[in-house]
């Protein structure tokens, strides 16, 4: 966790390298410079919606995951529909 003594205020350039550092360090890759540019599926039996495998990157990069997360910011809803999610 973060501990600031002033409750709340952080510099968020620091934390965002403090975090991706952490992250780094327990196997994590970091891809920069590239977007989502599409979503992999697999239909499950049963349900309505495919579940999101992984992310194709604009340079052609598949990374497949357990769990994707939508981190897009006021791109949140274009990533929402390649995934058939409507993000209102």
């Amino acid at each position: 966790g973060f501990y600031v003594s002033d409750d709340g205020r952080v510099n968020p350039y620091e934390a965002t390298m403090a975090l991706a550092k952490g992250a780094r360090m327990r196997g994590v890759e970091i891809h920069q410079g590239v977007s989502v540019a599409g979503v992999t599926k697999e239909w499950d039996n049963g349900n309505v919606l495919p579940k999101v495998t992984g992310v194709i990157l604009d340079d052609g990069h598949v990374i497949k995951a357990k769990s994707v997360v939508n981190c897009a910011g006021m791109w949140a809803r274009q990533l929402g529909e390649l995934c058939g999610v409507n993000i209102p």
